[in-house]
């Protein structure tokens, strides 16, 4: 095997919040190939692995990851006509200016996403209206329990909001994605796209030591959610009656949380579901502060927030 297999790394560097203990184990692998062989050593070793590319959209325990962290960077793009090929190491934003150089659009909105392509799959992730399964065609499988790869149509990957298969069976990675685009016109595109990148910059704390959304935003649909009682008993949500739902950090702001803070973590004046940390913010003080703003939207509202962020190396 050629891979570096490195033992007690810490994952701080490793994730955008800077937060988080050490790793077991720990690769870095720059191939698909690579990635299979790294799930080859953590079945050898009888040991739980966690895939990560840019380390968004996580919260590594303060105890660190008993097992192998592998850290994908195989980032591989090509294109042929209107589709664009990308390994699950690929960032977002990469892609989406990949896909606008050659005139092609659908993929304006991933210069949005600061994680990976594997992750954005995994998690149906989207901004700005757009989301993935409004562009994926298939993505290529591997199953960690039988060793094999497979390619999956768009439409047997259950993708819901921020939800897919992959979500609910762990065991099936993302290797790579095939998105399909349409032709337009490149300077148009990437207008665009920094019209995008621009409002983003005004409504959230670029740059800063934050994991991004932590909670989902909550849809009308959502089985435990009465719109019309909700609507009525609070006219607030008006802004909202034609929207899919309601977003988790106008909640959270209306509980009058913005700036609130528990050791290093701090709740953003900006955008109320990002949590920042703002210095030597621990995994724990993330844990206490995501606590306190489900306790007072609930309260407030009735509403239960649920987490979008992932959890690692928490028992």
């Amino acid at each position: 095997m050629g891979l570096t297999i490195k033992e007690n790394v810490s994952l701080k560097p490793h994730t955008i919040f800077k937060i988080g203990g050490p790793a077991h184990f720990f690769v870095e692998v720059k191939s698909s190939q690579e990635l299979k062989e790294a799930f080859g050593f953590a079945k050898e070793k009888a040991v739980p692995f966690f895939i990560a590319g840019a380390g968004s959209n996580i919260l590594v325990s303060d105890k660190g990851f008993e097992g192998l962290y592998i850290k994908n960077t195989a980032s591989n793009i090509s294109i042929e006509g209107e589709e664009m090929h990308c390994e699950s190491g690929a960032m977002m934003p990469y892609a989406a200016a990949k896909a606008a150089d050659v005139g092609l659009s659908g993929f304006e909105w991933g210069i949005g996403i600061p994680g990976t392509v594997g992750g954005s799959v995994r998690g149906n992730a989207g901004c700005f209206g757009g989301e993935i399964k409004d562009v994926v065609e298939s993505v290529e499988v591997f199953d960690a329990d039988r060793a094999t790869s497979y390619k999956l149509q768009a439409t047997s990957c259950g993708f819901g909001y921020r939800d897919s298969v992959f979500k609910k069976m762990p065991h099936l990675i993302v290797i790579s994605a095939v998105f399909a685009l349409k032709k337009g016109i490149a300077d148009e595109i990437h207008g665009r796209m920094r019209e995008l990148v621009e409002k983003r910059t005004l409504s959230q704390d670029i740059g800063a030591k934050s994991a991004g959304c932590i909670f989902k935003n909550v849809p009308w649909t959502r089985r435990d959610i009465d719109k019309d009682k909700l609507l009525k008993r609070f006219p607030v949500f008006k802004k909202f009656e034609s929207e899919p739902g309601v977003s988790a950090g106008f909640l959270i702001d209306e509980a009058g949380l913005k700036g609130k803070r528990i050791g290093g973590a701090m709740i953003s004046r900006k955008h109320a579901n990002f949590f920042i940390n703002t210095g030597e913010a621990r995994a724990e003080d993330v844990v206490m502060l995501i606590a306190l703003a489900k306790e007072y939207v609930h309260r407030k509202f009735g509403i239960l927030l649920e987490e979008e962020i992932q959890y690692v190396g928490f028992e």
